[in-house]
């Protein structure tokens, strides 16, 4: 064949097509350097997002490294976040979080298994709680190393594999692995620079009180004990081990399970009083219904200080608890407070010896005869007492009346706030419940009728003496009672009292009490029937300026 006609045949080149960034009209008007610079750009932008991509996923699949920390087996993971800092989970109790650095770095330990018995020996002993604070911090810090490499190693692994598979050339993985690595050690520099060991002295819970107390020492001690990272550290898993030793040895209700609160045979109520408008009282309150399955809330009184419309406010939260609300108004409490609570929604207010059924159980309630918004609470003398006694009557004649009829289904439960002049419910009712005198109480009267006086849950809150213990560094301790009532008998089973340490939220504890059949005597029914005599009238509003207005009852000062 000729040579012209083999070039003929050849088949004509292609010509090259410009990369994608180059096809538009408008960068091929660019001058060839301008144009050469913008590839440049797009291409590194290009080989970081790849590498971002592929960073993530390898950083998703980084293994932890797990250890032993004294009697908790701990799973450790170091992971970039856009929420920094130090997060020790407690499954299912919380999480404690420390603000420790600023890079965004996350560091998480997770609780994977306790050691009980070694638990309990290291909370009883001196001895081994000072071997762990010689050794846990050197144990921890060896743990998060490991898992810094191990969730390094997979980030650079698969920046470099994803750079593989989107350009399939070995520069390019190179340069996607060469990105990532630059990042971690930019990464880890900034966190070095930026760790703060003082942000342990600091810690934030949260999720505490599902199942079982979170003890710590008092806040002036951990103060004084959180001045290095290895006491620090000690304390955390010293309480953490205690938390799960006292978990485990809380009794069983109904058909639930060690630690884990009630069954579902039992009916869980909340028994609060005198919030005073704090609003952690009022977290606690959430606190408590989500984490203990609670079935009602009951309110004795004093929400708020001084009983005004701009106080009515803070009363919106009660909507969102998302279960039954029942009230009893208390001396801070005006008649405007009161159709405050009863326009929220769930709310149920008893008033002059109403009866509801809320959750299975009857309740009957008489709000506060007077209106006092100042002062300490005390136990009504001489002529207040009276004046509770006569209120007391009204609440008695109610219960009776509900009992005449509904002889199956008697009131289970009578709702006050002031707990003086109780004798006309002794024997008619198997458990009163209180407030007002900001300190807690249980008695079990002759006549078989239980009195549960409640602390305050808004650790007196805003009101003058509450401000003046909070600025003296002896703030009240926020409380609330869990009662566990049976499904079938509606007897009190048990009760849980939970305690916060102060307003500052420093210490948390939970004490169980079961009772047994001695503890739940019948009643002793009295022999006459209450005297429903004459009481003031519902308080009225209060002034524009806070001045109380309506009764004329006088009485010693109350909360």
């Amino acid at each position: 064949m000729a040579p012209d006609e083999t070039a003929r045949d050849a088949p004509a080149a292609v010509p090259a097509r410009p990369p994608w960034w180059r096809r538009g009209a408008l960068v091929r008007r660019l001058p060839p350097r301008l144009a050469r610079a913008l590839g440049r750009v797009v291409g590194w932008v290009g080989v970081l997002v790849v590498a971002a991509v592929g960073a993530g996923v390898g950083f998703s699949l980084a293994p932890g490294h797990e250890t032993w920390v004294g009697p908790l087996q701990t799973e450790v993971r170091v992971h970039p976040s856009l929420e920094p800092g130090v997060a020790v989970d407690l499954p299912p109790v919380g999480q404690i979080t420390f603000d420790t650095h600023r890079a965004p770095v996350e560091v998480t330990a997770g609780i994977e298994a306790v050691d009980l018995d070694a638990a309990s020996r290291l909370v009883r002993s001196p001895q081994q709680l000072l071997a762990l604070e010689l050794t846990a911090a050197d144990t921890v810090r060896a743990a998060t190393v490991r898992a810094a490499a191990y969730s390094a190693a997979c980030g650079v692994g698969g920046a470099v594999l994803a750079g593989t598979v989107v350009y399939r050339a070995r520069h390019r993985a190179l340069q996607t692995g060469a990105a990532c690595l630059a990042a971690l050690l930019g990464t880890g520099a900034a966190t070095a620079a930026t760790f703060d060991v003082t942000a342990l002295q600091q810690p934030r819970f949260t999720g505490l009180l599902s199942r079982a107390p979170y003890l710590v020492t008092s806040t002036q001690d951990a103060m004084e004990r959180l001045e290095s990272y290895r006491s620090g550290l000690s304390d955390v898993v010293r309480s953490v081990s205690t938390l799960y030793a006292v978990s485990a040895s809380l009794p069983v209700l109904g058909d639930g399970q060690p630690g884990a609160g009630a069954g579902e045979d039992v009916t869980t109520v909340l028994h609060i009083s005198d919030l005073h408008l704090n609003p952690l009282g009022f977290d606690l309150v959430e606190d408590l219904v989500e984490q203990f399955g609670v079935q009602a809330v009951v309110d004795t009184g004093d929400i708020t200080t001084l009983g005004s419309a701009l106080e009515s406010s803070f009363l919106n939260r009660i909507g969102g608890l998302d279960v039954p609300y029942v009230f009893v108004r208390g001396n801070h409490d005006s008649a405007q407070t009161q159709e405050a609570v009863a326009a929220q929604e769930g709310a149920v207010v008893l008033d002059e010896g109403e009866t509801a059924e809320v959750a299975g159980l009857r309740f009957a309630g008489k709000g506060d005869p007077v209106f006092t918004p100042e002062g300490e609470g005390s136990t009504a003398e001489g002529s207040a007492e009276d004046v509770q006694r006569r209120s007391n009557e009204v609440l008695a004649a109610g219960v009776e009346r509900w009992g005449s009829a509904h002889p199956e289904d008697p009131v289970d439960v009578a709702l006050i706030h002031d707990p003086s002049g109780l004798e006309p419910l002794m024997g008619r009712v198997p458990l009163v419940l209180a407030g007002h005198l900001h300190k807690r109480s249980v008695t079990l009267d002759d006549s078989g009728t239980r009195v549960m006086v409640e602390g305050t849950t808004g650790g007196a809150g805003i009101t003058s003496a509450g401000l003046d213990r909070l600025a003296d560094g002896t703030p009240l301790p926020l409380s609330a009672t869990l009662l566990y009532f049976g499904e079938e008998d509606d007897e009190l089973l048990a009760y849980d009292e939970v305690t916060v340490g102060g307003l500052g939220l420093a210490e948390v504890s939970l004490q169980r009490t079961v009772l047994s059949d001695t503890d739940r005597p019948a009643l002793v029914e009295p022999t006459s029937t209450p005297t429903v005599t004459a009481t003031p009238s519902v308080p009225a509003t209060p002034t524009g300026t806070g001045t109380p207005t309506g009764t004329g009852v006088t009485r010693p000062a109350a909360p």
